[in-house]
């Protein structure tokens, strides 16, 4: 099973939409997908709800308890929903690091690749994930404040992998809610791809009004049929291409 992170320190950079919409790029590939969400908001829980057999175990319980007899769905993806105890992990002894990769472990041999969004702080349960990943992926907004959480993300995935996880592999910044009408964002990822030309993903995804029309009905933006969604599909696609290299180059 191949796992994938989708982190970033910083909130509102749009995590749970790219999240959502990976693992139904993957599952069209005819994989089988294992998605965890321990964001508290559980937005990507609501999305993947309507699509997904959701497993009878709640996100918190990956920290918590013994899980080796967890029963897979029958779908191309199965959830395992974000609850309200998450927030109740950050207090907890960091043995539960360990427990939650123990946890995802004993039922990868379940399923082709796991998703898992992450809440947008530093904690308890991001590092959790970024141990148990073998990849992290960074959305990113183009925006002051966004460009400014780059170095403390690029820390924090860099730190996890020289201290806890060797095998970790960083798929890269993936610039979001692009707006090509603004000056200031064009020079900003102008400015991204000179000095981090190798670590940036260099397929902007828009905004665009029919992403949230999309997740609303639990369907991937390039199944909504509408002629605005098309372009958006476009950019989700071509961004996904180069991940999905990104992923073939590397062995199991």
């Amino acid at each position: 099973m191949k796992t994938i992170c989708i982190s970033n320190q910083k909130g509102g950079v749009g995590k749970s939409t790219i999240a959502v919409h990976l693992a139904q790029h993957i599952i069209e590939k005819n994989n089988r997908v294992l998605f965890v969400d321990i964001d508290p908001q559980a937005n990507a829980s609501k999305t993947i709800r309507q699509i997904s057999d959701v497993l009878p175990v709640d996100a918190s319980q990956l920290f918590t308890d013994e899980l080796d007899d967890l029963a897979d769905g029958s779908g191309a993806i199965s959830l395992i929903q974000a609850d309200e105890k998450m927030a109740d992990i950050e207090r907890s002894d960091p043995n539960v690091l360990l427990k939650f990769k123990k946890n995802l472990s004993s039922i990868s041999g379940q399923f082709d690749y796991c998703i898992i969004d992450t809440p947008p702080t530093l904690g308890i349960r991001m590092t959790a994930a970024l141990i148990a990943s073998q990849y992290v992926l960074a959305p990113i907004e183009l925006e002051e404040y966004s460009i400014d959480g780059i170095t403390k993300m690029l820390q924090t995935i860099f730190g996890v992998q020289n201290k806890w996880n060797q095998d970790l592999k960083f798929l890269g910044m993936l610039p979001n809610r692009f707006n090509p009408r603004s000056l200031a964002q064009k020079a900003t990822l102008e400015s991204l791809l000179k000095s981090y030309a190798h670590l940036l993903i260099p397929a902007p995804i828009g905004i665009r009004s029919s992403i949230p029309e999309a997740l609303n009905e639990g369907i991937p933006v390039w199944k909504l049929k509408k002629t605005a969604a098309r372009v958006a599909g476009q950019e989700f696609k071509k961004a996904f291409s180069i991940i999905d290299k990104k992923l073939e180059g590397e062995k199991e």
